[in-house]
């Protein structure tokens, strides 16, 4: 089997192609370098191929691609980047759009999958919106639009899409609440549809769209917990179900050590006939202590409905889990994901068990500083 190596990397992002190896890039949250890394799926190896400089300097918080997998988009103090990925799986700077100064701690970014490929930036931070960024033809981040305002004590954390790119919706931490937003792709128009406050002592963190549109499972930060809503696939409103999800063990009864972190949908194979249909929701949570582990939990989803059928596993991670345990599915297979540790300073790839009742980590990488989290590139 043909090995993909870095310097086929622009081949094999213009045409699907069967291979054993993969790249990843990561961010790191402080100090200007981003990573490219290599997974083999055979051999079960990490391999560090890239230590790439960029121009933000105060580290890469979050990193997100676009839709085509030509540009990486960062989110650094100050600013929102874009670099454009070479044939060699590196990084090229393009362009940036400023932050203010009130709402500098660029945060989180979620790039739109259909045209006009608006990209939208959070900065954490009391009062701060999420901007929606236009992009060029070539996908580089070009100027704000439009902005998605919440209440002046709202601190949104994590946002995502609707699959037609529709609609927003906002996990707001400091103020305890869920939001949707619509967006008017002809006139970039942003407007509020909806305000949920969350169960007192919740703190929605990050939170998830199904691609088919019935559901958004959101992390609840503090009360650590995976939260069930119902969503309308026509206006695009919420539901809660009151739903919910422990993501520790249950004995435990030191659960303000811990803080929840992601959660993330399994990828379909391009092959298959049904791209909607996730197999499992993967979710993270941290310890706010480097001598206790995370956890990583694993739920199976109905395949024609997207509701959950069951948590299936929720297994202690190598290490603590740091400021991340993010997760980060991949694209070739839905049994694996990668999960960064930025208090071990290590990535690793956990692949789930054939029934999907269990899972493990596969491969581990150290690296010389903290990771946020891990885009694949392959």
């Amino acid at each position: 089997m043909p090995r993909l190596s870095t310097l086929s990397l622009a081949a094999a992002l213009a045409s699907p192609i069967i291979a054993d190896s993969h790249y990843f890039n990561s961010g790191f949250f402080s100090g200007s370098t981003i990573v490219g890394v290599e997974f083999d799926d055979t051999t079960n190896a990490l391999t560090l191929k890239q230590n790439i400089s960029t121009k933000a300097s105060s580290g890469s918080k979050w990193i997100a691609l676009d839709q085509q997998k030509k540009n990486l988009y960062v989110g650094t103090t100050g600013a929102f980047q874009s670099y454009a990925i070479t044939g060699n799986g590196s990084l090229e700077y393009s362009s940036e759009v400023a932050l203010s100064s009130a709402c500098s701690n660029a945060n989180f970014i979620t790039a739109a999958s259909t045209s006009p490929y608006t990209v939208f930036g959070t900065a954490y931070g009391t009062g701060c919106p999420t901007e929606a960024i236009m992009v060029d033809a070539d996908g580089v981040l070009h100027s704000n639009t439009a902005n998605f305002t919440y209440s002046n004590s709202s601190g949104v954390h994590g946002t995502d899409l609707s699959r037609d790119n529709a609609f927003l919706y906002s996990a707001d931490d400091m103020g305890n609440a869920v939001w949707v937003h619509s967006l008017d792709a002809t006139t970039g128009a942003a407007e509020e549809l909806q305000y949920l406050a969350a169960p007192s002592g919740a703190n929605p963190r990050h939170l998830a769209v199904h691609p088919n549109g019935l559901w958004v499972y959101v992390i609840y930060e503090e009360a650590n917990q995976l939260a069930v809503y119902k969503r309308d696939n026509e206006t695009g409103l919420l539901t809660d179900i009151n739903s919910t999800y422990l993501l520790l063990p249950e004995s435990f009864t030191n659960s303000t050590s811990y803080w929840s972190d992601e959660v993330k949908f399994s990828i379909p194979s391009s092959s298959t006939t049904n791209t909607t249909s996730p197999a499992y929701l993967i979710t993270g949570t941290r310890s706010h202590s480097t001598n206790a582990t995370g956890f990583v939990s694993g739920f199976i989803l109905d395949p024609s409905t997207g509701a959950i059928s069951s948590q299936s596993f929720l297994l202690p991670t190598t290490a603590s889990g740091g400021s991340a345990n993010a997760v980060a599915p991949a694209p070739f297979d839905e049994r694996y994901f990668a999960i960064t540790d930025s208090a071990a300073s290590t990535i690793e790839m956990w692949r789930i068990d054939e029934n999907g009742l269990g899972a493990e980590s596969v491969a581990r990488l150290g690296l010389g500083n903290g990771p946020a989290n891990v885009v694949w590139v392959s």
